[in-house]
């Protein structure tokens, strides 16, 4: 089981299925996977340029698609079979159609390795000591170790998106929020106050960057004002630096993008 942004939490990351993030800002073990598959089953996906690496992915030149989904566009994506119908009842009716089947040892043995794998990748970037400045990757290990698994993390623009992606290590369904359609910059603190609004009794644990925070940072008031906790960790890399980066590497220099 591969996990695109918006899925993940769907699953647990310690699951044994579980092959965490796919697509760009995916594992190397499920991007494998992708790549050699024959079947893909998309639970509700829509297939964006993100997940599918601008639809080379998947390179197994017998590969079919079985996509379950509520939009009839996104369903007939790839050509596929397209299951227009809620995920649950959809997963429920295939578990009887197909029986009891399971995949091989082989098969499981490699998902296994790649898990595990992953799994040291992740640790090891957890505990790396540099600081300070102390890493993104060092700050999203303390969270992650330090929160409970009712927890909700809320993110939105900015590199922060990928890192969280690869690392974040989900628990729970829910537990993970990533406005990643648009990426869209200001989003985090005014969608973490709506996530507590509609769960109070979960603590919500807000990531943003300073550039994004620069956009919408007085929703803090609005939760102040209504009573809602919410708990925020602004991280200060002195300027736009995802967009910076992008802009460099096709030949800008990089305009408005740093605070000096």
């Amino acid at each position: 089981m591969c996990e695109t942004q918006a899925g993940k939490g769907s699953l647990a990351f310690d699951h044994p299925q579980q092959l965490g993030a796919m697509g760009v800002t995916g594992t190397p073990g499920a991007n494998i996977a992708a790549r050699e598959a024959d079947l893909i089953i998309g639970i509700g996906t829509r297939y964006s340029d993100f997940t599918t690496a601008s639809k080379t992915a998947f390179q197994n030149p017998s590969v079919r698609f079985i996509n379950i989904n509520v939009s009839e566009f996104d369903a007939f994506k790839h050509a596929a079979v397209a299951l227009i119908g809620d995920a649950r009842v959809t997963i429920e009716e295939l578990r009887e159609a197909i029986g009891g089947f399971n995949i091989d040892d082989a098969y499981a043995s490699e998902i296994a390795e790649f898990r595990a794998g992953w799994e040291m990748e992740v640790d090891r970037i957890y505990a790396i000591r540099k600081g300070p400045p102390v890493t993104q990757g060092e700050v999203i290990g303390i969270l992650n170790n330090f929160i409970q698994h009712s927890d909700v993390m809320v993110c939105a623009a900015g590199s922060m998106p990928g890192d969280l992606h690869k690392l974040w290590r989900t628990h729970q369904p829910g537990g993970y929020h990533m406005e990643y359609g648009y990426s869209c910059m200001g989003y985090e603190i005014a969608g973490g106050l709506g996530i507590k609004m509609a769960d109070p009794q979960r603590d919500v644990y807000v990531l943003v960057g300073d550039g994004s925070y620069l956009m919408m940072a007085q929703e803090i008031v609005t939760s102040l004002q209504e009573g809602y906790k919410l708990n925020i960790v602004l991280l200060d890399n002195h300027g736009f630096s995802s967009i910076g980066g992008l802009s460099r590497s096709c030949g800008n220099d990089g305009m408005g993008t740093e605070y000096r």
